[in-house]
């Protein structure tokens, strides 16, 4: 079950559980839950107010800023002493499918590729890495 967090505490969210649910009804069960109006209607402008930011920006940048996001991810699983080649694979494969199948729909096609590249020599370099014995 999903929940919602208020400044009162956390709250249960009505539905199945495999239900995503939407903005209103959050809101209208924060309010049944005792959510302070002028919080919740604060709440749900934001909430638009993000919506409208989000649409303001095209869907291709967004993605690409997710794919910069799952480079960053996969960097910082190959940093850590010692490093977690396991946790690193994913977003490595996940950055490999969108910036290989989108190719030229994404902004900055080229320099993705690139980051690709760097990000899956820098997995294969730390994978044959010998491990020290401390």
């Amino acid at each position: 079950m999903s929940s919602f967090w208020t400044p009162s505490g956390e709250h249960e969210v009505p539905g199945d559980a495999g239900e995503t649910g939407n903005a209103e009804q959050v809101f209208e069960h924060a309010e049944a839950a005792q959510v302070d109006p002028e919080t919740a209607a604060a709440m749900e402008q934001q909430l638009r107010e993000a919506q409208e930011q989000l649409l303001s920006v095209p869907a291709g940048q967004i993605v690409a800023n997710h794919v910069i996001g799952l480079f960053e991810l996969a960097a910082l699983h190959l940093r850590i002493d010692p490093p977690n080649l396991e946790e690193a694979r994913l977003p490595i494969d996940a950055m490999g499918i969108l910036v290989e199948q989108l190719g030229d729909q994404l902004p900055e096609h080229q320099t993705l590729s690139a980051a690709l590249h760097q990000i899956r020599l820098a997995f294969v370099e730390v994978q044959n890495q010998p491990e020290e014995d401390d």
